[in-house]
């Protein structure tokens, strides 16, 4: 439901720490857009939820998102965040947060495309297939509406609407112990995972036991020797536990990306509907600038790869041989995913787009032999 702005909501709107999402971002010295100062009486306010918090991708798509909302409102619309929306210390996080834009105890948020397929939306399904979209250069093209209208279409079923698709970027697998060079260093070893079906399938097939475990237990899992990976991103891996080896930082494999994360911007149907046509246009086309703003920004794994080694982290690198074992262990993957005709599409057009796209630079390994 939206609400009337109150002088502590209209002052949270527009005092948010302006900050660019610096992890997984390339640093830009662009200043950002100036936001509206003024507050406008009777505006109406529109939460909008992450689990995300601190210096992170989603939390700068969301504040430039609210500069963007505000500017072209003239501060009639206020965007109100709502970081850790579905709680401290959960699992099953971000379905938490779509859980509660579907039932319109949030009117916005901004949700993992991942996060979907066990909320019963499979048309993106095929962005998590393995080792497909592994590129920064192929998620600034998949998030554009060519290929983003088709997958956010699947969210009317479910209640919200789909504005757009946000860029975050490329996950790779990461060792707490040893470096993960083959299946067989992953053969049952406990991972770390944001909870998907597809995700969860595509960790299986490699002989991975993935788990969704809360931030506390997962270190705890780490430190107890329980939990002996994770996947992530290397704009992320400063969040990652201490590792069980010498060097106390987790070793990525940083030319194994086995997905990309994209984010979805959502809006709750009924929270859309109490908006005038004026309104409902001003979020698209402010969403639609922060997708282009967001990907302009977007780092290539080699470029989150050394800054990872200058922070004191570890990257290895597999062999093409190895490289192939893990694609023929997640082989089976796509035979469940193409008895979907739409998947099976979409993993087609992406293919085409892969192969038709410049690579990012080559990953460079650091201390490689050193754990």
């Amino acid at each position: 439901m939206l609400k009337p702005a109150t002088p502590w909501a209209a002052s949270l709107a527009f005092s948010m720490l302006l900050t660019l999402a610096a992890c997984t971002y390339e640093e830009s010295t662009e200043g950002p857009t100036q936001a509206v100062t003024t507050a406008v009486a009777n505006a109406k306010v529109l939460r909008i939820g992450t689990q995300d918090d601190g210096n992170v991708p989603t939390r700068g798509q969301i504040e430039e998102f609210a500069r963007q909302v505000q500017e072209r409102s003239g501060g009639s619309l206020v965007i109100e965040p709502v970081f850790r929306a579905g709680g401290e210390q959960v699992r099953g996080w971000d379905q938490l947060v779509a859980q509660r834009v579907m039932t319109g105890d949030l009117e916005m948020a901004v949700i993992p495309a991942r996060t979907w397929d066990t909320e019963g939306v499979l048309s993106f399904r095929a962005l998590s297939a393995p080792f497909l979209v592994t590129s920064s250069a192929v998620i600034k093209e998949a998030v554009k509406p060519e290929y983003a209208q088709g997958m956010l279409a699947g969210l009317k079923d479910v209640g919200v609407t789909g504005l757009a698709m946000f860029p975050d970027g490329p996950r790779v697998l990461f060792s707490f112990t040893t470096p993960i060079l083959s299946p067989d260093d992953i053969r049952g070893m406990a991972v770390r995972a944001p909870l998907s079906t597809t995700t969860y399938a595509v960790l299986e097939s490699l002989g991975a036991l993935p788990q969704d475990l809360a931030d506390q237990e997962f270190g705890e899992g780490v430190e107890g020797g329980k939990v002996g990976g994770a996947e992530s991103s290397l704009g992320y891996a400063s969040n990652l536990p201490g590792a069980l080896n010498k060097t106390g930082h987790a070793i990525a494999t940083g030319n194994l990306v086995v997905h990309s994360k994209i984010n979805t911007i959502v809006i709750n149907e009924k929270a859309r509907a109490a908006l005038n046509a004026d309104e409902q246009q001003i979020l698209q086309d402010a969403a639609d600038y922060t997708r282009e703003w967001a990907s302009s920004l977007l780092a290539t794994v080699s470029a989150e790869a050394r800054k990872y080694c200058q922070d004191g982290g570890k990257v290895v690198m597999a062999t093409e041989e190895q490289l192939a074992g893990f694609r023929n262990a997640a082989a089976p993957v796509y035979t469940t995913l193409d008895q979907d005709a739409g998947t099976r599409n979409l993993i087609a057009k992406l293919r085409d787009l892969a192969a038709n796209t410049p690579a990012d630079p080559a990953v460079e390994p650091c201390d490689y032999d050193t754990y």
